[in-house]
């Protein structure tokens, strides 16, 4: 009995000794996130040694929250041009929105001296004025220019994460790591280094960044394709134009366009205005928004939760401010487009019903579940739809709405 004791204690040790060696041999085969970023960063050519660039593709936008019909978006032909002085620190970002109808935005977006200016070039928009968004937006706007090559993705990235295993799956070499505002995957082919795919889960959304067909410029690798998806859907896919590096740079693309007076842009306290009794205007809501609200005597009348719930928080306490104790019943959307109804979200969390077309329910459902899902789960979320017309009135005021 105590033998056979003994050699199962002596079997145990020996398959822990064979186990342990076993990770120290994974271990020491095992690369890191380090080593396959350098690798990465080796692959796509010596950027290194790049001043300067000019990048531009073809777009196909199908962002379903800017179309004409939620369901169906319909593609915009877009182009994106990009002259980056790396190093002089200046950029030019021009790019040409087509939608349906003939409707074009024509935006020009300029970072020199540490400062960013935003015009339009027909004007149709903006009119000639350039505007000065300051220093504090020049670094957002330049990273996430440069987000839109692999290597300055990778060189940023390899700055901030851990040096930890990397995983492996079929023909992918996968880096991942927790952020303050979610989770990120980077893919790599196995056999090439070359980044393939970044994931990220940031609150209720998954964005996927997808880099594809690579071919060699004069000796730096430069993605022919590549696109951005939401929660599986495609936001927008580009294809390669042109691409050329270090071949001399028009001092002139980097000039102020003439006509065109400076505004600086300054984000004034919100307030209201009676244009008439009882019917008030807050203008300038994020710069170019104007929203309207109507006291009719027992509850108020608001059009449109634009931006985001920092915004729509901002509008709801000038209505408290100018109308105490008056509640917020019933919001008007006039359309799905993201950046009229981003914010209701905080109006429903006040009670208010939401009146809009019947269209435009399930956007509204959509964009309630992504921003705050559990309003929409708990059965706190009032419609009162409409097709062609609506009325709200009291003895004194009538409010017409249409389709």
């Amino acid at each position: 009995m105590r033998k056979t004791v003994n050699k199962l204690i002596m079997k145990v040790k020996f398959l822990l000794i064979i186990g342990f060696c076993l990770s120290l041999s994974i271990r020491g085969f095992a690369q890191s996130t380090a080593q396959l970023l350098q690798k990465s960063m080796i692959a796509l050519g010596n950027w290194e040694k790049v001043d300067h660039f000019e990048y531009t593709t073809k777009r196909m936008n199908l962002d379903k929250w800017q179309g004409y019909d939620f369901s169906n978006p319909l593609p915009e032909k877009d182009s994106f041009y990009l002259s980056f002085d790396l190093k002089g620190n200046r950029f030019l970002h021009h790019t040409q929105n087509h939608y349906p109808g003939g409707y074009l935005f024509d935006t020009y977006r300029l970072g020199r001296d540490t400062t960013y200016y935003v015009y339009d070039g027909i004007g149709s928009r903006t009119g000639k004025d350039l505007l000065n968004l300051g220093s504090s937006s020049f670094n957002n706007r330049k990273n996430a220019l440069l987000n839109n090559f692999p290597y300055f993705i990778l060189k940023q990235l390899l700055t901030e994460i851990k040096d930890e295993p990397v995983l492996t799956e079929e023909n992918d070499l996968i880096i991942s790591r927790k952020t303050p505002t979610g989770t990120e995957e980077y893919r790599f082919d196995k056999n090439t280094f070359l980044l393939k795919r970044i994931s990220k889960i940031q609150g209720q959304d998954t964005l996927v960044q997808r880099f594809d067909n690579y071919s060699s410029s004069n000796g730096l690798m430069i993605a022919q394709k590549s696109s951005l998806e939401r929660n599986g859907n495609l936001i927008y896919s580009d294809s390669l134009a042109s691409f050329k590096y270090n071949k001399g740079i028009d001092n002139n693309v980097f000039d102020f366009p003439l006509g065109y007076k400076p505004v600086t842009e300054q984000t004034p306290k919100l307030s209201a205005k009676m244009l008439v009794k009882d019917v008030y205007l807050i203008e300038n809501v994020d710069g170019d928004r104007n929203v309207l609200f109507v006291n009719m005597g027992t509850y108020i009348v608001l059009t449109e939760a634009p931006l985001s719930s920092a915004t729509a928080r901002s509008i709801l306490e000038v209505i408290h401010t100018t109308l105490p104790d008056i509640p917020v019943k019933y919001v008007h959307l006039s359309h799905f487009h993201n950046d009229h109804i981003a914010g209701i979200a905080e109006m429903v969390k006040e009670g208010a019903t939401i009146v809009c077309a019947e269209s435009m329910k399930q956007p509204v459902i959509e964009m309630i579940s992504n921003t705050d899902n559990t309003l929409y789960k708990t059965g706190k979320v009032n419609f009162s739809v409409f097709n062609n017309q609506k009325v709200l009135q009291d003895e004194q005021k009538k409010l017409e709405f249409y389709e």
